[in-house]
């Protein structure tokens, strides 16, 4: 018998390059199926085995534990659409709303995380900073949620846009009062000292902050940050 009976290679089922995000891979390892954008696993699917030992399964499962009464989300970034699974499974009679600005996301998301079975849930082909500060263009209102997901990746790279005041009091305009937010940050050595400015700047602008570090994938960490309304 080989060393290597039973090992499960990676195999690449379909890869495309996008204007926004660039080369953009779907690849499955067993039965877990990885969206990789760059190097970084921007979601897997959300019944892999691994799924709750992960980022997305973590995030969910903090939210899940902190909030209870829950009837609105906005998630900002898609991806593969992993985090919206799962909080659709937590939560089972919320209305999710996901916002995404690559179409070539969208279309992955559908195709291969089959987002589109998503019960209550409505994806948005914008710009995030449009919708929060231009929300009624596209029938959300201001003070209506009870949860925003902030998790506007590239890749590794956190948009500019996402660190702004204007952007950060915008997405708090659309939320109750006595709801809250969750901002996604990767917290690795290199982005930590941004990641704490960060935090600390959101003092001026949320009654509460909180913060927890969560696991990806081998050592790579990300930092949830709450705020509340």
């Amino acid at each position: 018998m080989s060393v290597f009976d039973g090992l499960k290679m990676p195999k690449i089922i379909f890869e495309t390059d996008s204007e926004l995000n660039g080369r953009i891979r779907i690849v499955d390892v067993g039965s877990t199926r990885k969206m990789v954008v760059g190097n970084t696993i921007q979601s897997i699917n959300p019944d892999s085995p691994a799924c709750p030992k992960l980022y997305w399964g973590q995030m969910s499962d903090s939210i899940k534990e902190r909030f209870t009464d829950i009837q609105n989300i906005l998630i900002l970034g898609l991806g593969g659409g992993t985090l919206a699974h799962l909080l659709s499974r937590a939560y089972p009679d919320v209305n999710i709303t996901s916002v995404e600005y690559d179409e070539v996301m969208i279309q992955l998301a559908k195709e291969y995380f089959y987002v589109d079975k998503i019960s209550n849930h409505k994806i948005i082909h914008e710009d995030a900073l449009r919708i929060v500060v231009e929300p009624e263009e596209n029938d959300i209102t201001p003070s209506s949620l009870d949860l925003v997901v902030v998790d506007v990746l590239n890749g590794d790279k956190y948009p500019d846009l996402g660190k702004t005041g204007n952007f950060i009091s915008a997405v708090k305009r659309l939320i109750r009062p006595g709801g809250h937010v969750v901002f996604s940050r990767i917290y690795t050595e290199f982005f930590q000292e941004e990641v704490n400015i960060f935090v600390d700047s959101l003092e001026n602008y949320f009654s509460e902050v909180e913060t927890e570090v969560v696991a990806g994938y081998t050592n790579s960490d990300n930092l949830l940050i709450f705020g509340k309304v």
